[in-house]
């Protein structure tokens, strides 16, 4: 997630996450990566959460037919034996942090073809991910992240046919768990492309790993890289809706199946118009939903890759401490926006809620705003976010 100075501030910096699983309780296999943050401070919008009108519905939004049969509810997870408990509680699609670097070392060296005395694959974080999912009894989102330094280290300097290779053998081999791959995620940001954000380039890298994971598995859905929500061009990054018109310009609208698309909160009402919301919030993806339809794709689907909201606490979350929520107002306005991505938006095919666990592992702090996502608390307890969105899914309020 890439969050961005909110408000009245004259300048904004860019905020980028990064995802850390390190070895836990089941070996993850990646390793921690520090927290980077810019040293500047974001106040809270004046005016307090403004609602407008309902979430835009009509001919061009329920054109199309829900397609893949139920929507789909997932989460981030981080210790990966809690893909049970995300399951009980009602996801049926997990993510985990699956490093390139961790999993093709070298050029054409898949750990997961090796095998250990056991005649076990090799530890890695790929065959960690999908044996925790498939044990869960769910699917799973394989998101491209961490490009091995012998193919560019970051994908401005990636070659589309390692990505293609790879992705190849890492969807043959997750055949029948993996059903979405993301390739990439905030790519409107200099620091996740590798420089200054290129769409143009990016499409061709999009191409090839479509042909990748199709040859590997025809079933797999592709989504595009979602972008960090209104970034205002601030410090080399480029707007969300600038950077996917570029993307549809260059004509990467054939190598994808689903527009990735974050729908962070902030502090405001799921509800709340997107016209009058500073500086994000849900409804954000009716402005992505809108540079499809002007491109001419208007009967394809999106994904939410990535949504949240941010609890309140006593730490001090600095720049992110203006989308702290009271617990039972988080817990009512993730449900209602996940009902609202259900109902409301026929051309949503699911949603994935950041983050399932992240406040339970040692290597988030509880100063870092990662921890405070999460919809379990430190003793792996539910939160009443999460209670919520249980309640939600049995009772019917999420169908």
């Amino acid at each position: 997630m890439g969050l961005f100075a909110l408000g009245t501030p004259v300048r904004r910096d860019p905020f980028s996450r990064r995802y850390a699983s390190p070895v836990v309780r089941r070996v993850v296999g990646a390793l921690p990566v520090h927290e980077r943050t810019a040293p500047h401070s974001r106040r809270r919008p004046p005016g307090g959460v403004r609602r407008g009108r309902t979430a835009a519905t009509g001919p061009i939004h329920d054109r199309i037919a829900a397609a893949g049969g139920h929507f789909v509810y997932g989460a981030h997870v981080s210790a990966l034996d809690h893909a049970g408990l995300a399951q009980a509680n009602g996801f049926n699609l997990v993510w985990g942090y699956v490093p390139w670097q961790q999993v093709e070392p070298h050029r054409g060296e898949f750990l997961f073809r090796k095998q250990d005395k056991w005649g076990k694959p090799f530890p890695n974080a790929l065959t960690n991910v999908v044996s925790a999912a498939a044990d869960a009894g769910m699917k799973l989102i394989l998101r491209i992240d961490e490009v091995p330094g012998w193919a560019g280290g970051d994908p401005a300097h990636l070659d589309p046919s390692d990505l293609e290779a790879y992705l190849y053998e890492a969807v043959r081999y997750g055949k029948g768990t993996i059903q979405y791959v993301e390739v990439f995620n905030e790519l409107n940001l200099p620091y996740e492309w590798g420089g200054a954000p290129d769409p143009a380039a990016y499409a061709r890298l999009l191409a090839a790993a479509y042909r990748g994971i199709k040859r590997a598995d025809p079933n797999v859905a592709v989504i595009s890289a979602a972008v960090s929500q209104r970034t205002g061009g601030v410090g080399g990054t480029m707007e969300d809706v600038d950077w996917l018109d570029g993307l549809y310009r260059a004509g990467g609208a054939t190598s994808f199946d689903l527009l990735g698309m974050h729908a962070y909160l902030g502090s405001f009402a799921p509800e709340t118009d997107p016209s009058i919301c500073s500086p994000m919030c849900f409804r954000d993806v009716e402005r992505f939903r809108d540079v499809m339809v002007r491109n001419g794709d208007a009967d394809k689907q999106a994904f939410i890759t990535e949504m949240g909201a941010l609890a309140q606490t006593s730490t001090d979350l600095g720049p992110y401490a203006w989308m702290e929520l009271a617990p039972d107002v988080r817990a009512d306005y993730l449900v209602r926006a996940l009902r609202m991505a259900n109902g409301n938006y026929r051309w949503i095919r699911g949603a994935m809620v950041f983050n399932f666990d992240y406040s339970t592992v040692p290597w988030n702090a509880r100063t870092s705003e990662k921890f405070w996502f999460s919809l379990l608390d430190p003793s792996a307890n539910p939160t009443p976010a999460l209670q919520n969105i249980a309640a939600a899914r049995k009772d019917g309020r999420l169908p």
